[in-house]
């Protein structure tokens, strides 16, 4: 029967070839070598891990400047004894710590578990200096005293955008957005029709009682909120190796401000800019050009960002910021998530920070035409849907208690170039064009149409066939399962060749492609009429003209 011992030494192994990979150790994970006694920094990277959210494994007799080679401890028994010893005695607060000796390629390993403590106890510090230590990425930071505070205020309830501020008033809100505002506020809440202007924005919380506006309000809907919150911004900059020297760290670097519909409109707007477009090959087996870092997504991290950044009064000390690199855009905001692990982000409901911001902007319109956020909670899932559809990696998202941070991977990553047609300057719009129509139409004809498919991927096409705008949460919904299932069905037809246009048709009519080229297909011009507009969409025109003539 399998173990602890077991499972931690098979979930080491894995870890250490992750880390071999990344060639760094990451914001869950510290290798530190052991061999010749019990290292020093030890403690940093305790204290580190109990202040960030979902704490982390210490592995003590892992080298990390040597390949993480594991290279054994100098006394398992007395390493384990000095780590209990830390947990109960070097911090303010005991830490919840668990260590078990692990074999790694016949050496003693240390496997210590570091639970992170409860928000009421943040910032662990250690009793020797008072210094508070977190985890970002690969590293233990200390953190300065006003990031020390914003743990203290991130103990109870956020009520901060709620919050007046001092010496505004009604006459600080820009007047259109707030007449588009309050007519989509009445239209979706009756009860408030009857009501003067004043009132309504009073019990919407973007007016205080004291007549000032609050937080929420002027970041939402003011003309100038950066008058009065100088710090609520976006800095963004693009820091790719090509474009640095020694005198040059960053290009394109601007400051967006205003309020978050402006703020929101000129980011997306600089990322598009600043990012090359792609002609993909798709899991449809269509090819389209598609931005690197696609405008649904990033428009929905940007936005993240602005709604849930923390407002108390230590955090107004930093500002959100956007970094294009070579092989990744970075989308950073201070304060980490608010009442959810990173585990359940897009899994389920949204607990906003800043609950007032989130319900005013559902009303306010962006210059794009759009509202700043549709609804609470669906910003995550739309953007899983959208880069599965696209094929295009998953957000890596890192939680630091008192900063949270996006990295969204570049398609163009290693590991990712076979996806990539070429790379250019287009249009921004689909092709019209099958993937395999590059290598010519008789290979389309000859494709193999034998393989067998299972019935929940039979279920998948049949879904795609009739709805090919369709989503992975649609078709979740519509077969009662997880939006996890219908990914894993999705990769498989992918792995089967069989996710393509050609095969969606095939399926859709029930007829093969061979069927229609001999004529044995009579009633090809009505199916024709019913999927007119994703054949067009597929194939060119010679092709739909040579399955009429053939017949």
């Amino acid at each position: 029967m399998a173990t602890q011992q077991d499972a931690n030494e098979k979930m080491s192994l894995k870890v250490l070839e992750q880390l071999r990979l990344e060639n760094s150790d990451n914001q869950f994970y510290k290798a530190k070598a052991a061999a010749g006694g019990f290292p020093e920094s030890a403690a940093e990277t305790m204290c580190a891990f109990a202040n960030t959210p979902g704490g982390g494994v210490l592995l003590l007799g892992i080298d990390e400047n040597q390949n993480f080679k594991p290279a054994g401890v100098y006394d398992s028994k007395a390493c384990q004894q000095t780590l209990a010893n830390y947990a109960k005695k070097e911090f303010n607060v005991p830490l919840g710590m668990k260590s078990q000796l692990i074999v790694v390629d016949g050496n003693k390993i240390v496997w210590a578990q570091i639970d992170e403590v409860d928000k009421t106890l943040k910032p662990v510090k250690m009793k020797h200096g008072a210094r508070a230590f977190i985890r970002m990425f690969d590293g233990d930071f200390e953190l300065s005293q006003q990031e020390m505070q914003m743990f203290v205020d991130a103990r109870g309830p956020s009520h901060f955008d709620e919050q007046p501020v001092a010496d505004t008033d009604i006459s600080e809100l820009d007047k259109d957005l707030t007449a588009t505002f309050l007519e989509n506020l009445r239209a979706a809440k009756p009860r408030l029709a009857k009501l003067s202007d004043e009132e309504v924005l009073l019990r919407a919380g973007v007016l205080a009682k004291s007549g000032e506006l609050t937080t929420a309000g002027l970041l939402s809907l003011g003309y100038y909120p950066q008058q009065f919150l100088p710090t609520y911004k976006f800095k963004v900059s693009v820091q790719k190796r090509s474009r640095q020297t020694n005198r040059v760290r960053a290009t394109n670097v601007r400051d967006f401000d205003g309020p978050i519909p402006d703020i929101l409109d000129a980011a997306v707007k600089w990322v598009q800019d600043n990012n090359d477009e792609l002609i993909l090959d798709l899991p449809s087996g269509m090819v389209k050009t598609v931005k690197e870092y696609p405008s649904v997504v990033t428009r929905e991290l940007i936005a993240n960002a602005l709604i849930h950044r923390d407002l108390s009064p230590m955090s107004m000390i930093m500002t959100n910021t956007i970094k294009i690199e070579d092989d990744r855009l970075v989308i950073s905001n201070p304060g980490g998530l608010y009442g959810l692990h990173v585990n359940e982000l897009g899994h389920t409901g949204s607990k906003a920070r800043n609950n007032r911001i989130a319900e005013i902007c559902q009303y306010v319109i962006a210059p794009d035409g759009t509202n700043v956020i549709e609804k609470l909670g669906s910003g995550i899932p739309r953007v899983m849907d959208e880069l599965a559809a696209l094929d295009m990696p998953v957000p890596r998202f890192y939680d630091g208690g008192i900063y949270f941070t996006v990295i969204l991977d570049s398609v163009l990553a290693e590991g990712k170039l076979e996806k990539v047609v070429s790379t250019g300057v287009s249009t921004g719009v689909s092709t019209g064009v099958n993937a395999e129509q590059t290598k010519g139409s008789d290979k389309i004809l000859s494709e193999n149409l034998s393989e067998k498919l299972s019935d929940k991927e039979k279920a998948v096409l049949d879904i795609l066939s009739k709805k090919p705008e369709a989503t992975a949460t649609d078709i979740a919904n519509e077969l009662g399962v997880t939006r996890q299932t219908i990914n894993s069905r999705i990769k498989s037809l992918k792995q089967k060749k069989r996710f393509s246009a050609l095969v969606l048709i095939q399926r859709a009519i029930g007829k093969s492609v061979i069927e229609m080229f001999s004529g044995k297909f009579p009633d090809f011009e009505g199916h024709f009429g019913v999927l007119r507009g994703s054949i067009l969409h597929i194939f060119p025109a010679g092709i739909i003209n040579k399955i009429r003539m053939s017949r």
